[in-house]
């Protein structure tokens, strides 16, 4: 369901700012009376470390940023907490302390909907859980749209037009975002050629940096990844070809061979579900943000980029805002020669999660089994 955050900020009056050492930033001693969230107590737990430069600093970033607009709260996290046994432990730990709100911010699902309905005061949200509870909600962002600009960005720089793209499992989102990225590489260069390799891992540097030297070895002079570490970036580097990041500013990992990456923004929907509580409003539901939403966001390009693609990438970012560019828009066939989307067709933003299980054109090779 798409939710607008613009309420909640609104409703507090707020502008985001980085967040002191003491989760203060409004110059106030942290203890002065009738702060911002007073009284709510907020739990992140994630898969790896909050400083791996990637997926979990950007989640970092927005508890940051709640923080950084909720003051008064009480806002904690725990870090490599494996989904399983490890994520159920945990849980049961922190709705046991009382937390108000409990955020995962990886693929928690099983573990949250097994604990969730034994803690039925304390409000669960987890990253693509796809249902709901009474107390349970889901939320993920559209990371396809993202990509495409990514796409532009790409084909517009490389020159043997091969494109190695790193990938950690053969989801639903990560083969979508491929095909996107794909879709946006090819509309400014139609002969560019996209290979993805799995490594089945969303953190391995030695797997990372084998595949991404396999897609160097293949011709790929841009390497695209959907990892954590900084081993695609270090290929890159030592390989003299471009790079690309994940959902977060990875520019300083390689500045001269950097082009750019979305990123994501999560900071306003954790102070959307967090304002909800307070206001005793809170209700399950399933958010996807895009760009509309300021969910996804973009990082500032590297110096190889040209302006006429970062023109390009400002004026399709702003029609995807308004609503008059589609990203799915048909024609689209598959690399096998058939029409998945006809004439006059889309993939609607709300259907998007279930999409997709095939390749668009340009990519190489088939979609494994998840």
């Amino acid at each position: 369901m798409r939710t607008r955050l613009l309420a909640a900020m609104l409703t507090l009056g707020l502008v985001g700012t980085a967040c002191g050492s003491d989760g203060n930033s409004t110059g106030e001693p942290s203890g002065s009376a009738a702060q911002a969230g007073e009284g709510l107590r907020v739990a992140f737990i994630y898969d790896g470390s909050i400083d791996d430069g990637g997926w979990n600093s950007a989640h970092r970033s927005g508890a940051q940023y709640l923080q950084d607009q909720l003051p008064g709260a009480e806002v904690t996290h725990v870090e490599n907490i494996a989904p399983g046994d490890q994520a159920r432990a945990t849980l049961e730990d922190l709705a046991t302390q009382g937390y108000d709100l409990i955020v995962g911010t990886t693929f928690y699902h099983d573990d949250v909907f097994a604990v969730a309905p034994d803690f039925p005061d304390v409000k669960f949200v987890s990253w693509a859980t796809y249902e709901t509870a009474d107390n349970v909600g889901g939320y993920d962002a559209a990371s396809e749209e993202g990509r495409y600009l990514d796409g532009i960005i790409a084909g517009s720089v490389t020159k043997s037009n091969i494109i190695g793209y790193p990938a950690g499992f053969p989801l639903p989102e990560a083969v979508r975002s491929i095909d996107t990225f794909t879709l946006g590489a090819r509309s400014v260069n139609p002969d560019v050629k996209v290979i993805p390799v799995y490594i089945n891992s969303w953190y391995d540097p030695p797997k990372e940096r084998e595949a991404a030297q396999s897609l160097v070895d293949a011709g790929a002079d841009v390497l695209v990844h959907e990892l954590n570490s900084p081993a695609v970036a270090s290929v890159a580097v030592n390989s003299d070809v471009y790079h690309m990041g994940y959902g977060w500013d990875q520019s300083a990992r390689g500045p001269e061979s950097w082009l750019g990456s979305f990123t994501f923004n999560w900071g306003p929907y954790y102070l959307s579900q967090a304002q909800a509580i307070l206001d005793g409003t809170w209700k399950p539901e399933l958010y996807y943000g895009g760009i509309a939403d300021d969910i996804i966001d973009e990082a500032p390009t590297g110096p190889a980029v040209p302006q006429s693609a970062t023109d390009l990438v400002a004026k399709i970012r702003g029609e995807i805002a308004n609503g008059t560019f589609d990203i799915f828009g048909g024609p689209i066939t598959d690399n096998k020669g058939e029409v998945k989307i006809p004439e006059g067709g889309s993939v609607q933003f709300d259907e998007r999660v279930t999409c997709c299980d095939w390749y668009v054109q340009g990519i190489q090779g088939d979609v494994p089994a998840s």
